[in-house]
């Protein structure tokens, strides 16, 4: 019985390396192919990714930033930064925002290069400017951009606030003077919110690191919204990754002495100032409170 046995595995083998003629440079070549991809293009082409992504995250960076700054100015601030950021601005909010607004509206906080009051019609055509310059540099890269991302952007580059935009900034060049109430914008302006939001989660899920997001919650809770407890929140996770991170250090103690907790904030500035000497004239500069700088200083 073993003897039959063994005859038949030795006619299964002797099977096989007939058939190999054929199958053998089949499998070989398949092989060769496979090897080939992965060298001359898989690699390349994740090297590339890396020394290109930081620059796409940086253009989309400021698409996103000027967008906020369009949307809030364009309202003259009666949506807020803390409005924007909460992500539950609605298309009646936006409306009613712009009731008040018009082209030659006075941003009495904002000024241009020539350091005089812009306007809304100006700030709003040099932003979208800005953002329009932003997305065909971005659109450069197209190769190495998912349909998805192609998808988001081109609807953001579609919104008719460019166009209208540009259509009216001329006709007030040429001293024809409009008075339209800005809140005909506000289906355009409010398709341009939810894109943004669009790119802003796509960025999110795809692109950024988890420390780039916790810096990103982590600046906007500090700077736009001041929500020193989400500052807190976030800058303490940056820490857990990084836990010399200069400017979690600073943002951490900054926002414990906004909450009045400033023991806790003076011992992140002090350890700041352990590893970071020369950010002493930052943080006397920036901490307004006068107890917290006799504490760190130990004046």
């Amino acid at each position: 019985m073993k003897q039959i046995h063994l005859n038949k595995r030795i006619n299964n083998i002797r099977n096989c390396i007939k058939k190999s003629v054929f199958l053998y440079p089949f499998f070989l070549s398949i092989l060769s192919a496979f090897v080939f991809y992965i060298a001359f293009t898989v690699i390349p082409r994740k090297n590339e990714l890396k020394r290109i992504n930081p620059q796409i995250e940086f253009i989309t960076d400021k698409i996103l930033l000027d967008g906020m700054f369009i949307i809030t100015e364009m309202t003259n601030q009666n949506i807020s930064q803390k409005k924007y950021y909460s992500g539950t601005l609605t298309a009646a909010e936006l409306n009613s925002a712009l009731q008040s607004c018009y082209y030659d509206t006075k941003l009495h906080y904002t000024y241009n290069k020539e350091h005089e009051l812009y306007d809304i019609g100006d700030f709003v055509f040099d932003y979208l400017t800005r953002t329009d310059k932003n997305i065909e540099q971005l659109l450069r890269y197209i190769i190495y951009l998912d349909p998805e991302f192609i998808s988001i952007i081109n609807e953001l580059h579609r919104n008719n606030l460019f166009g209208s935009w540009a259509y009216v900034n001329q006709l007030r060049k040429d001293n024809i003077i409009i008075r339209t109430n800005l809140s005909e914008n506000s289906s355009s302006l409010f398709e341009f919110y939810k894109t943004l939001e669009q790119l802003e989660n796509y960025m999110s899920s795809n692109y950024y690191s988890k420390l780039k997001n916790y810096r990103n919650k982590a600046t906007i809770a500090y700077f736009f919204t001041q929500d020193y407890q989400q500052s807190i929140k976030y800058n303490k996770k940056i820490l857990r990754i990084n836990g010399l991170d200069k400017d979690a250090l600073f943002y951490l103690g900054a926002s414990y002495i906004a909450t009045f907790q400033i023991d806790i904030g003076v011992k992140y500035l002090q350890k700041l100032l352990k590893f970071y000497p020369n950010q002493e004239q930052f943080i006397k500069s920036n901490i307004k409170n006068e107890e917290a700088i006799k504490m760190i200083f130990h004046k």
